[in-house]
């Protein structure tokens, strides 16, 4: 089932996410949704924030069409560790049409659970490990342009007023998502 899709600047994507504490077949089912509805969006992340659950979960998928799926639930997750600083291109489903060159980093460890409660760790690196720092800052209420400097972020937070968020819906009218707004 398709979810609701939050823009920026809904507040629920200020807030910090509570940690998940049951795993059960409704966890189950927020991923599955999650997967279709960052799919719809052709993401290649979601974090529960942006589909309005203040939960600590995010999937990621970077495979591209030829590949085999990539997608990972993340789910309490924790950065061990991040290297190999790089600017980066970033865009973001919920700030649609949108996209900055940012700092983040190239080299990532983390750990989570899956939707079992399992805990495990991965490593990544390039498109991937980008991801993964993307998706987790959505978790600490943080979206990529808050990682712009303060005057190029006032800019942004304009351009994106004035001009990219009220054509939103326009931005997604061949897909069946639903954008939910202030």
């Amino acid at each position: 089932m398709l979810l609701d899709l939050y823009i920026y600047p809904h507040p629920i994507l200020s807030k910090v996410a509570e940690p998940v504490t049951e795993f059960n077949k409704e966890l189950k089912t927020l991923v599955e949704d999650m997967a279709e509805t960052m799919y719809e969006g052709l993401g290649v992340g979601l974090a529960a924030p942006q589909v309005g659950i203040s939960k600590r979960l995010f999937i990621v998928d970077t495979s591209t069409q030829e590949e085999p799926s990539t997608l990972k639930v993340y789910i309490n997750p924790k950065i061990i560790l991040k290297d190999d600083p790089v600017v980066w291109n970033e865009g973001c489903l919920s700030l649609p049409g949108l996209y900055r060159d940012v700092n983040t980093f190239a080299h990532v460890i983390i750990e989570a659970q899956d939707a079992d409660g399992n805990t495990f760790r991965e490593e990544a690196r390039e498109l991937r490990a980008v991801a993964l720092l993307h998706e987790y800052s959505h978790l600490d209420g943080s979206v990529f342009i808050d990682r712009l400097a303060p005057i190029k972020r006032s800019l942004v937070k304009k351009h994106w007023a004035k001009n990219v968020y009220k054509s939103t819906e326009k931005t997604y009218k061949d897909t069946k998502l639903h954008c939910v707004f202030e």
